[in-house]
């Protein structure tokens, strides 16, 4: 690896192309396995359907992944953000499905999408002046900050486990994340890049001789399983097609959030207007695409983020061949089954230092902007209601649910950030998006037609 690390459109060699991409792929689908397993659990579906939704969740994250880092004409921002099946969608299944059937909430996420493509191409050009860089940082911050306490709960073997908060657990998680500060801190080149991966190995293996592994569901699982579209059958209620579609474009903010943390850890940069179109564009045909396979709307796979900065390596093919990786992995229950064994504990104790990482991007983002009194009031409010909401969610428990997911975590945040930075005086005042944004993204352009070996020409208007 060099010592610089890799960035954007670097071409690892072979030999760590697939270490890495391994890395980025165990993250990926401890991300896209929260929604299958949740919604499973909480609509009460027998394990042959649980592993159909598991199957088509990776299945649906490694094709997004795909897509959004290679590129596809308009459709990808060919940057190294990882896509996953959202978990903001689990609390609407549990409330929606259980009113109009599974089918009816996953013709709801398929309407839904397509609203938030719509809204995108009506309003693409308005998205730099209703998230601006402190908007998106604040969301960065409250993802980081919320994901820090996941990552907790991992540790502690996972909420709703029997044996949650067994110090064992504890032992375990403190092994892994102390092998993963071991080799990041004395590793160099490769072991310093891959540090997560091996503390990931360690404590698996640590786990497997403390007897906290049962490898049955992986010699049960079956070598081929090709996932299931519509399996549960798909309808179109129209409050619920509402609902979703309005969710999704709330969570356009948190992809935003998203972008900018990686361009900036990958090129020191904010993102340009073709990789923020290209990166939406994506979520909303794989969210599309994501209903189909009956799952909900994708997103950004935010703890990736975390990776690519607390690694270095920042390839959009390492990101790519996670992607490709995860395909095998929906199409082949085993290595699901592999990957479902890992106990949360090891998995809390690699992630912690990433989640970290998303919550100091977030300010730095913040702060980059030089921000105002202006800025400070709309970061401090929002953040506040976003994390506060989040906290005790159960002050709101006299409202209709939809209140409560526009004002808790990452919607609350965004919405309230977006309303104050609009309603507000002095808005043209404060700090926007940088003016040589076109400039980068020339830049940009010539490097990727370099990749293919052409001369940088103009660009097209």
């Amino acid at each position: 690896m060099k010592a610089e690390g890799y960035k954007i459109n670097d071409r690892p060699p072979v030999k760590e192309l697939i270490p890495f991409g391994v890395q980025h792929a165990l993250l990926i689908a401890f991300q896209a396995l929260p929604y299958p397993l949740l919604v499973a659990a909480g609509l009460g579906f027998d394990p042959a359907q649980t592993a159909i939704l598991v199957s088509c969740a990776f299945f649906v994250a490694g094709l997004s992944t795909i897509l959004q880092t290679i590129g596809v004409g308009p459709v990808g921002g060919k940057v190294p953000i990882a896509m996953t099946v959202s978990v903001v969608f689990v609390s609407p299944a549990l409330l929606i499905a259980p009113q109009v059937g599974y089918a009816g909430y996953v013709g709801a996420c398929l309407v839904g999408s397509l609203i938030c493509g719509l809204v995108f191409f009506a309003f693409s050009d308005k998205l730099r002046i209703i998230f601006p860089p402190f908007v998106s940082g604040s969301v960065v911050f409250v993802l980081g900050a919320t994901l820090i306490g996941v990552a907790l709960g991992y540790c502690a073997g996972g909420s709703g486990n029997v044996d949650y908060g067994d110090p064992s657990n504890f032992v375990l998680s403190g092994i892994t994340l102390c092998a993963v500060l071991v080799f990041h801190v004395l590793g160099k080149g490769f072991l310093h890049g891959a540090a997560p991966l091996i503390g990931l190995c360690i404590g698996f293996l640590v786990a497997i001789g403390m007897g906290k592994v049962d490898f049955q569901p992986v010699v049960d699982a079956a070598w081929i399983g090709l996932p299931q579209p519509l399996y549960w059958g798909i309808e179109f209620p129209l409050d619920a097609c509402l609902t979703i579609g309005f969710l999704a474009i709330c969570g356009v903010a948190e992809l935003l959030g998203d972008v900018s943390a990686t361009t900036k850890i990958a090129a020191d940069r904010m993102p340009t207007r073709r990789e923020t179109r290209g990166v939406i564009f994506t979520q909303a045909i794989t969210s599309a695409f994501s209903g189909l396979f009956n799952c909900g709307p994708t997103i950004s796979a935010s703890a990736d983020v975390g990776l690519l900065g607390f690694t270095k390596v920042c390839s959009r093919f390492v990101v790519a061949v996670a992607g490709s990786i995860m395909v095998l992995a929906g199409i082949c229950p085993k290595i699901s089954a592999l990957c479902s064994v890992i106990p949360t504990a090891v998995f809390g104790g690699a992630v912690l230092l990433m989640f970290g990482v998303i919550l100091v991007n977030g300010i730095k983002i913040i702060m980059e902007s030089k921000p105002d009194e202006r800025v400070v009031t709309i970061v401090a409010v929002s953040t506040a209601i976003g994390l506060g909401f989040n906290a005790f969610p159960e002050a709101l428990a006299q409202f209709p649910f939809w209140v409560s997911m526009f004002l808790c975590g990452i919607p609350g945040t965004a919405f309230t950030a977006v309303l104050l930075n609009l309603v507000l005086p002095g808005r043209k005042n404060s700090t926007q998006w940088e003016d040589g944004d076109e400039d980068v993204e020339n830049l940009i352009i010539a490097e990727d037609e370099g990749l293919v070996g052409m001369e940088p020409g103009p660009k097209n208007e």
